[in-house]
C-alpha cells in the first residue's frame, strides 16, 4: 500500500505574513531515533517486505514534511479571551488532493494531536492536552477548552494522503497562529507622590506653567496595551511606556510630565487604554483645578472729557484669572476710599466665565468738577499667582478732563426798522473750550436760517454777531442767541425785540363761499382779505375780474357819494347768472403802499345738463346672464355731468347707481320692465329717457327629479313630474333606461301644461309635465320588485336661446323586510362565558334597521347580536330580532341555552319501610350524574351512584346497617358542564323511625343537662324578680287603699257587676255607674301546673290537658286565650273568663317554622294589647283618685289572660 502526506498550505501564500516557525530537531531524520513525546500511528504489515518498504520510504517523507513545516507561512490568525474555548480549522479539499490518510497537529515544535482515517478510524492526544484538547472532522478541526495563557502559539495541521492528486496545492500545512487575550484587572494613575488619583477626581490647585507630573499603569493584561495620555483630542508628548511580564501577562507604565497652561482650563487628564482584549477603550481620567494670572486689564468710562457737575462713571475691566483678582482704585498717587468721601462709590463685582476665569468689573462713581480736571485714575489688581511669582499687579490709568458751557449776552434789547433796511444784532460770550461748535439765532423760538447769505452775514462761529441785509415782514420777532461747544450748549437768557413794516398781502373771500346755482338768482358779496400787513389797515382796494381792472374803491371822482365813503374791501355782485362766470382778485394799500395782487377766485356758476338718451345691449335679454344700459347727453351743463340717476319700473331713482352705463346682472323676471334715465349735477337734472326691456330664458328645471325615488311595490297610484321653465316655449319627452316611452305603452300617460310666470318665486313661463304610472295595467297590478327597478329621465327640446336640459331619476321598488332568519336558532353557552354572535338577515328595500329584544326591552342596535359581558342563568331565554324600514317590520327568535352545574340539596325520608337519602339536583342540562360518598374521619368511602329510578336529576341511596352510627352522607352531582358543589346531610345513629320520633320530643327535651340547668336557673331568677315586683305594688296598693278611707264613699256596684259574665247590657249598665274606663286588677297569680301528655283533638280542634306524674312542672301565666302550634297548624281559641277566672296551660309539642311565625304574630299583637291596658290603667287609676275612690272601676268581665309555651319563643308573656 502506498502513502504519500503532503504539507497542507490551505491556498495561495502571496498575501499571507510570513511567521517563524519553530525548529525541528535534529534527530527527527533519523530513521533510528523517535520523538517520545509525539503520538505515531502504528500499521501492522501483511510481509515482511512490505513492512521494510514503508519504512524505507516514510522517514525521508516525514523529515521533508518538518522542512517545509520549519518554511511555512501563517493562513491565519485567531485571538480569543482566556478561560473560553477555541476552534482552530484545518480546512482539506480531498477533490483537489484526494482521500486523507491522516493528519497532525502541531503546537510550534511539538505534535500534540493526530487522527488516523480509515476502518480504524483513531484519535490521539497528547497527555498534557488531553482533558482540553479534542480533534472533530467533518469539518477537520482542532478544539481547545479552557484556554490557557501557555496555549498560545503557531498550530499546524498537517495532513496525509493516500495517493495525492497533481492539482493537490497542499504543501506546508495549514498554520494558524492562536493569541490569548487577557483583559486588564485594573488601569490605575499615581501622583508625583504615588498617591492614587481616583477616576474624575479633581487635583490641586495647581498654577501656570507648573509641571503636572502623573503615572498610569495597566495590571496584568496580554497583550502589550497601547496606553497614551490625552487632554480632549490631543495625545499629549510623553516618553514611550514600560512592559513587564509575570506569567504571560503585562503590567504597562506610562509616565506624564506636562507643563500646564491656559489650555488646560476645564480640561481633563485622560488615561486612554487600548488592547485587543477589551471591547472598548479604557477611559482614566482626572480633572486639575488650575490656577491662571489675568490677561488684561482695561479702564473706560469718560472719553476726552466730561462735564462739570456731571456724573462719572470708571469701569476697569479684569479678564482671565482665575482666582479673581483684588482691585485698588488710585487719583494719581492717592488710594480713593469710598468711607473718606460720601459722593464716591465703588462697585466691584466678579463673574466666573466657561473656561473656569473670572472676569472682574470694578466701576469708580463721582461727580465730576474743575478739581478733576488734568487728573490721573488708575486701577490696580493681582492675585495668588502673581503673588506666588513675585510679580507685580497689572494697572491701568485714564487722565480725566473736565469742560465748561458757554455763557451768552445779546444786544440791543428793541429795534424798529422798514422793509429793506440793514440790522445789526449782537451776541457776546464766555466759554472753555473758547471755540464754538455750533451759533443758533431764534426768531421767536424759530431758528434763523444764517445760511441764507442774500438776507443774513454772520451768525457762524467766526462771527457770532447777526447781520440782517434787508429786513422784511418775515423779520419781525423776539430774537435770542444760543451758542455751543464741544462740552454743551447755552441760549442767552435776555432777547432783542425787533419790528419790521410791510405791505398787506391779501385774498378774495365770497359770500356765500360755495357754488351759486342760476336757477336761485342770488347776490354774491366779495371781500379782499388781509392776510398778512404791519399796519393791518387797507384804505384802498383794487378790484379785478380775471385780471382786468374792474373798480378801484372809495371813487371819490364818481358823482354818487356813497363810493367815496365806503368800506374799499367789499364788492357786491347782484342776481347771479352764467354771465358773472369769472375769477376775481383784488389789491390792497397800506402806510408801506400797494401790496401784491390776490390769487384769482372763481365764482361757480351751476346749471343743469340736457336731455338723455338711452339704449341696451343685446336688445333681448337672457336670464341669468346680463344687460348693458348706456345713458348719455349732448349739453353736460356746469360741472360737467358725470353722474346719473336710474329708474326700474317706474320706481327709483335708485341710490347705489349714478354712472352712465348700468349692467343688470343677473337678468331674472322682475327685468321684464321699463328703465329710465337722466343726467344730474349740482345746477339740477337733465330730461329724463325710457326703454322697455324683453327678457327670454333657456330651458332649465325649476322642479328637478331627485337622484333617487323610492316607491313601494303595492302602491295603487304613482307619478313622476318636472317641471322646465323655457322662453320660448319648449316641449318635454319622456324616457325609461335610455329609450324613449311610447305614446302607445298602456302603462304610461303625459300630461302637460305651458304654465305663467311666476313673480313670487321669479320663474318665467315653463312646461310642467306628469308621467302617470297606470297600475292597472301593470302585471298583477303592482310593480315588480326585480323588473320594475329604473331609470326614468325628463327630456326637453332647445330654444332660441337655450340647449335642450333633462333630469333623471332611479325609480327604486320598495318592500318591507321579508324572508328574515338568524344564523342561529339556538345558541348553547355555559354560565359566565360569552355567547357567541347571532347574526341576523332580512331582505328589504331600503335596506332595513335591527334591533334584538329581551323580552320586551331593547338589547342592541344592529344585526348582530353581541354580548360582551359573562352571561349569568337568568339570561337564558328567547332573543326576539326585528328588521324594520319605513314600510313594515318583521320578527324572528332565537333561543339563549345558558348551561350551568348542578346545585344539590339531601333529603331524608322513608320509602317503602326504607331508610333512604335522596339527592336532588338542579342544573342545566337537567340530566346529571350522581356520586355518594360517606365522609370519614380522615377520608371519603364511596357508595356508588345510588339508583335514578326514572329521574334525571335525583338519586336515591338507602340507608341499611351503617345507620347505627351517625354520619356524614356526601352526593356530588354532576352534568355535562362540570360537576356542582358538594352537599351533605348528618345522619343520626338509630332507624329512621327512632329518628322521627326523636324529632317530636319538646325542644327543651332534647337539651342536655348543663343547658336545662341554665335554662331553669334563669326561669327562677326571672321568677323571683317578677314576684318582688309583684310584692312591691300589692305594698303599694294597699297603703293608697288606707289613704282612701277618709275620701268620700263611692258606690261600688261595678265589683259586683264583674261577676255577672260578659253581657253587654250589664256592659253598657257598668259602663254608665262608673264615669270612666279601666282596669283594676293589674296582678296575677301563677299557678304551678303539671302536664305530662298532650292529647289534640283535631275534630274539635281544642287542646285538652291530662295530668302525669311523669311531666315535669311547668309556669304558664293564667288566661282564658289559648295558642296552640302543632306540626304544620296553629290554632288561636278564646273562651269567656268567669269571674273565677279559668285558668288554661298551653302544652308544650314541637314547633314546625310555620307554627313559630304564627306564635311571634300573635305575641306581637299581644304585647301592643298589654301595653295599651296599661297605659288605660293608668289612667283608671288617676280618675280613681280624682273622683275618690277606694279602687278602679271594671269595666270589662271578661280579662284574658294568655300563655305562650314552645317552638323558638322561650318564656311567657302576658296580655
Amino acid at each position: 500500500m502506498l502513502l504519500r502526506r503532503l504539507q497542507h498550505s490551505g491556498g495561495s501564500s502571496s498575501n499571507k505574513a510570513k511567521a517563524p516557525a519553530p525548529a525541528p530537531s535534529a534527530s527527527s531524520c533519523s530513521p533510528s531515533t523517535s520523538n517520545p513525546t509525539l503520538i505515531g500511528f502504528t500499521r501492522q504489515p501483511t510481509t515482511t517486505a512490505t513492512s521494510s518498504a514503508t519504512r524505507t520510504w516514510l522517514l525521508p517523507l516525514l523529515c521533508l514534511a518538518i522542512v517545509a513545516h520549519v518554511s511555512g507561512e501563517i493562513d491565519r490568525t485567531i485571538q480569543e479571551h482566556e478561560n473560553k474555548n477555541v476552534v482552530l480549522p484545518c480546512p482539506v479539499n480531498e477533490e483537489k488532493c484526494g482521500k486523507l490518510h491522516s493528519l497532525n497537529w502541531f503546537k510550534g515544535d511539538g505534535r500534540i494531536a493526530a487522527m488516523l482515517l480509515g476502518d480504524s478510524n483513531v484519535t490521539s492526544v497528547n497527555d498534557e492536552f488531553k482533558n482540553r484538547v479534542t480533534v472533530e472532522q467533518n469539518p477537520y478541526r482542532l478544539v481547545i477548552k479552557d484556554l490557557r495563557i501557555s496555549d498560545e502559539d503557531i498550530y499546524l495541521c498537517d495532513t496525509t494522503f493516500y495517493i495525492p492528486e497533481e492539482t493537490c496545492d497542499n504543501f506546508n500545512g495549514y498554520r494558524v497562529e492562536l493569541r490569548v487575550l487577557v483583559p486588564p484587572t485594573e488601569v490605575v494613575i499615581l501622583d508625583a507622590k504615588g498617591d492614587r488619583i481616583e477616576n474624575g477626581s479633581i487635583v490641586g490647585p495647581m498654577q501656570e506653567r507648573q509641571n503636572l507630573k502623573a503615572t498610569c499603569t495597566v495590571k496584568n493584561t496580554r497583550p502589550q496595551p497601547d496606553v497614551g495620555w490625552w487632554r480632549g483630542n490631543k495625545r499629549l508628548a510623553t516618553y514611550s511606556p514600560t512592559h513587564d511580564q509575570n506569567d504571560g501577562l503585562y503590567t504597562s507604565t506610562l509616565e506624564l510630565d506636562w507643563q500646564l497652561s491656559r489650555e488646560d482650563l476645564g480640561e481633563d487628564i485622560e488615561c486612554r487604554v487600548e488592547s485587543a482584549a477589551i471591547k472598548n477603550t479604557i477611559v482614566t481620567k482626572f480633572g486639575v483645578d488650575l490656577q491662571v494670572r489675568p490677561t488684561s486689564i482695561d479702564i473706560k468710562g469718560v472719553e476726552h472729557h466730561t462735564v462739570q457737575g456731571s456724573k462719572v462713571v470708571l469701569t476697569c475691566d479684569i479678564h482671565g484669572a482665575r482666582p479673581a483678582v483684588n482691585l485698588t482704585w488710585y487719583n494719581s498717587t492717592s488710594t480713593i476710599s469710598p468711607e473718606e468721601n460720601e459722593l464716591t462709590e465703588i462697585r466691584t463685582k466678579a463673574f466666573e466665565k466657561s473656561d473656569g476665569t473670572y472676569h472682574t468689573q470694578s466701576e469708580l462713581i463721582f461727580n465730576a468738577s474743575r478739581f478733576e480736571n488734568d487728573r490721573v485714575f488708575r486701577c490696580e489688581a493681582e492675585n495668588i499667582v502673581l503673588q506666588i511669582n513675585r510679580e507685580k499687579p497689572i494697572s491701568s490709568d485714564l487722565t480725566l478732563e473736565v469742560m465748561y458751557p458757554p455763557v451768552v449776552k445779546v444786544s440791543p434789547l428793541e429795534r424798529v426798522a422798514n422793509t429793506s433796511e440793514m440790522v445789526l444784532l449782537n451776541c457776546e460770550y464766555v466759554a472753555n473750550p473758547a471755540s464754538l461748535t455750533q451759533v443758533v439765532w431764534y426768531r421767536n423760538g424759530d431758528v434763523v436760517n444764517v445760511n441764507d447769505t442774500n438776507r443774513y452775514e454772520g451768525g457762524n462761529a467766526e462771527n457770532v454777531a447777526l447781520l440782517i441785509r434787508a429786513t422784511e415782514k418775515e423779520d419781525i420777532g423776539n430774537y435770542t442767541c444760543q451758542l455751543s461747544n464741544s462740552i454743551g450748549k447755552t441760549i442767552s437768557e435776555q432777547q432783542i425785540d425787533l419790528d419790521v413794516q410791510y405791505v398787506p398781502i391779501v385774498e378774495v373771500l365770497m359770500l356765500p363761499e360755495g357754488p351759486v346755482k342760476e336757477s336761485d338768482e342770488s347776490n354774491v358779496t366779495l371781500t379782499c382779505n388781509i392776510i398778512d400787513a404791519n399796519p393791518s389797515v387797507l384804505t384802498k382796494v383794487r378790484w379785478y375780474a380775471n385780471s382786468t381792472l374792474l373798480k378801484e374803491l372809495p371813487d371819490c371822482y364818481e358823482t354818487r357819494e356813497d363810493l367815496c365813503h365806503i368800506d374799499p374791501s367789499k364788492l357786491l355782485l347782484e342776481s347771479i347768472g352764467r354771465g358773472f362766470f369769472y375769477n376775481y382778485s383784488c389789491e390792497g394799500y397800506n402806510a408801506a403802499g400797494w401790496g401784491p395782487r390776490s390769487e384769482d377766485k372763481e365764482l361757480m356758476v351751476h346749471y343743469e345738463p340736457g336731455p338723455a338718451t338711452l339704449s341696451h345691449f343685446p336688445p333681448i335679454a337672457i336670464k341669468k346672464k346680463s344687460v348693458i344700459f348706456y345713458c348719455s347727453v349732448e349739453d353736460p351743463g356746469y360741472p360737467e355731468s358725470n353722474r346719473y340717476r336710474w329708474m326700474r319700473g317706474g320706481r327709483g331713482p335708485l341710490q347705489d347707481i349714478v354712472t352712465k352705463e348700468w349692467t343688470v346682472e343677473p337678468v331674472g323676471l322682475d327685468s321684464r320692465t321699463n328703465y329710465s334715465c337722466y343726467a344730474y349735477n349740482e345746477g339740477g337734472k337733465g330730461v329724463m329717457a325710457t326703454v322697455n326691456l324683453e327678457v327670454h330664458a333657456p330651458p332649465f328645471f325649476i322642479k328637478n327629479m331627485q337622484p333617487y325615488t323610492g316607491v313601494l311595490h303595492s302602491v295603487s297610484n304613482f307619478n313622476l313630474t318636472c317641471r322646465i321653465e323655457c322662453v320660448p316655449r319648449c316641449e318635454i319627452a319622456w324616457w325609461k333606461d335610455g329609450v324613449p316611452i311610447d305614446k302607445n305603452d298602456s302603462r304610461y300617460f303625459v300630461r302637460e301644461k305651458y304654465m305663467d310666470a311666476s313673480p313670487a318665486t321669479g320663474d318665467f313661463e315653463s312646461m310642467f309635465s306628469v308621467l302617470h304610472f297606470n297600475m292597472s295595467n301593470f302585471p298583477n297590478k303592482k310593480f315588480d320588485i326585480e323588473s320594475d327597478n329604473a331609470k326614468y329621465m325628463c327630456i326637453s327640446t332647445a330654444n332660441a336661446v337655450g340647449p335642450t336640459v333633462n333630469s333623471t331619476t332611479y325609480l327604486s321598488i320598495e318592500y318591507a323586510p321579508d324572508d328574515i332568519s338568524v344564523s342561529e336558532s339556538t345558541v348553547y353557552v355555559q354560565e359566565h362565558h360569552i355567547p357567541g354572535r347571532v347574526i341576523c338577515k332580512s331582505q328589504a328595500n331600503p335596506e332595513p334597521s335591527y334591533e334584538w329584544l329581551y323580552p320586551n326591552k331593547t338589547v342592541t342596535m344592529g344585526n348582530t347580536l353581541i354580548i360582551n359581558d359573562p352571561i349569568k342563568r337568568n339570561d337564558t331565554g328567547i332573543y326576539t330580532c326585528r328588521a324594520f324600514n319605513k314600510h313594515g317590520d318583521r320578527t324572528t327568535e332565537t333561543r339563549i341555552d345558558v348551561q350551568f352545574t348542578p346545585r344539590c340539596e339531601i333529603e331524608r325520608l322513608e320509602i317503602d319501610d326504607q331508610d333512604t337519602l335522596i339527592c336532588t339536583a338542579d342544573g342545566n342540562p337537567d340530566e346529571a350524574d350522581f356520586s355518594w360518598s360517606v365522609k370519614l374521619e380522615n377520608d371519603t368511602e364511596a357508595l356508588g351512584g345510588g339508583d335514578k329510578k326514572s329521574f334525571k336529576n335525583r338519586s336515591y341511596y338507602v340507608l341499611t346497617g351503617e345507620s347505627d352510627i351517625a354520619r356524614t352522607y356526601r352526593c356530588l352531582a354532576n352534568n355535562t358542564v362540570g360537576p356542582g358543589a358538594v352537599c351533605e346531610i348528618e345522619v343520626a345513629a338509630g332507624s329512621a323511625l327512632y329518628l322521627w320520633w326523636q324529632e317530636q320530643l319538646v325542644w327543651w327535651q332534647r337539651w342536655d343537662k348543663t343547658m336545662l340547668y341554665i335554662v331553669i336557673s334563669a326561669i327562677a331568677l326571672l321568677l323571683l324578680a317578677v314576684i318582688i315586683i309583684c310584692i312591691i305594688i300589692i305594698c303599694i296598693c294597699r297603703r293608697r287603699r288606707r289613704q282612701d278611707k277618709y275620701h268620700t264613699e263611692v258606690s261600688i256596684s261595678a265589683n259586683q257587676s264583674d261577676s255577672r259574665g260578659n253581657s253587654n247590657n250589664d256592659s253598657n249598665l257598668q259602663s254608665q255607674q262608673c264615669p270612666i274606663t279601666c282596669l283594676c286588677d293589674i296582678s296575677s297569680a301563677f299557678i304551678r301546673q303539671d302536664t305530662a301528655s298532650r292529647h289534640h283533638n283535631r275534630s274539635s280542634s281544642s287542646w285538652r290537658n291530662r295530668s302525669s306524674s311523669n311531666s315535669s312542672p311547668r309556669w304558664a301565666w293564667l288566661g282564658a286565650s289559648t295558642v296552640a302550634a302543632s306540626a304544620g297548624h296553629t290554632q288561636v281559641s278564646h273562651a269567656p273568663a268567669t269571674p273565677a277566672a279559668t285558668h288554661i296551660a298551653v302544652a308544650a309539642w314541637p314547633w314546625t317554622p310555620a307554627a313559630t311565625t304564627a306564635v311571634q304574630r300573635q305575641r306581637q299583637q299581644y304585647e301592643a294589647k298589654a301595653e295599651y291596658s296599661q297605659r288605660q290603667h293608668a289612667a283608671a287609676v288617676a280618675q280613681t283618685h280624682r273622683y275618690g275612690l277606694t279602687e278602679p272601676c271594671r269595666t270589662r268581665s271578661n280579662t284574658r289572660q294568655v300563655v305562650f309555651t314552645g317552638g323558638s319563643i322561650d318564656g311567657t308573656w302576658r296580655v
